[in-house]
């Protein structure tokens, strides 16, 4: 017969421990907590979230729009749609406010790149100008940001100031794709060169990261048709809904490539 002590604690594990008992390990959830524990992982998902909600909004007025001709609905107007654009802005002012310290990042990384340089001087040299086009982006996005009105204001400066500052941050963002995308490319060209002369184990790690390469580049080269749209005053599509379309699907591949990526080993030098 158990004593009172021990029936205390099997009533303490049943009434305290019972639910953290009822769930098992998870590799995913494990992987998902690392994941989403970092800047990028978080920043990944946000973006989806984002553009998922701006591309589905102006379909739900549509809809309501359709919906009030033929009867069923007393005004043509959509809550959700009110409700997803202003989350759509809320999630893009937090991301801009997490990415405030990125700047220390690509110090970090053109500090690495100088005293660990690749074997390429090609390749050294597209992750300097990397590391330079962040230089000028960071600065001039915070300007910008802080000049705005849900940016504060904190900084007041003329309006051509703070649209300069913001088409300026825009190019030299765009032009970190560009070289990014150059990047992958010549990285995906050594990695061709190194499968015929790989072992078996080396093989699956390059094709593991050629995967990787591929979303990668869907994403940075999805995502440069709206950077040029944001580098000119006024843009250049007319609808937002390409904007939104091609930014979710460059947010589902970063998304999907980060995720996959952080399973895998660094690339091979």
């Amino acid at each position: 017969m158990l004593s009172l002590k021990n029936q205390l604690l099997a009533v303490d594990d049943l009434l305290l421990g019972s639910i953290g008992a009822s769930i098992p390990p998870s590799e995913s959830r494990d992987h998902a907590v690392r994941f989403f524990s970092t800047w990028s992982g978080t920043d990944k998902l946000l973006m989806t979230s984002q553009y998922a909600c701006k591309l589905v909004a102006p379909f739900l007025l549509y809809r309501a729009q359709l919906q009030f001709r033929a009867g069923k609905r007393g005004q043509p107007l959509s809550p959700s749609t009110d409700a997803l654009y202003k989350f759509a802005g809320s999630v893009s002012v937090a991301r801009r406010i997490m990415g405030f310290w990125g700047i220390l990042g690509i110090m970090k990384s053109l500090s690495a790149l100088e005293r660990s340089p690749p074997a390429s001087r090609i390749a050294l040299n597209l992750g300097r100008l990397q590391g330079l086009s962040m230089i000028v982006f960071y600065p001039l996005e915070y300007i910008s940001f802080f000049s705005a009105p849900f940016g504060g204001p904190i900084l007041r400066i003329s309006p051509s100031a703070a649209m300069a500052a913001q088409l300026w941050s825009v190019r030299a963002w765009g032009l970190f794709v560009a070289l990014r995308i150059a990047e992958l490319c010549l990285e995906w060209m050594a990695l061709v060169h190194k499968e015929s002369e790989a072992t078996e184990d080396t093989l699956k790690a390059i094709k593991k990261r050629k995967h990787a390469i591929l979303y990668q580049l869907f994403a940075n080269v999805s995502r440069f048709p709206v950077i040029l749209h944001w580098s000119v005053v006024g843009g250049i599509y007319s609808s937002e809904l390409w904007t939104s379309g091609l930014s979710l699907l460059s947010g589902i591949a970063a998304f999907r490539g980060g995720w996959e990526s952080s399973r895998i080993p660094a690339p091979m030098k």
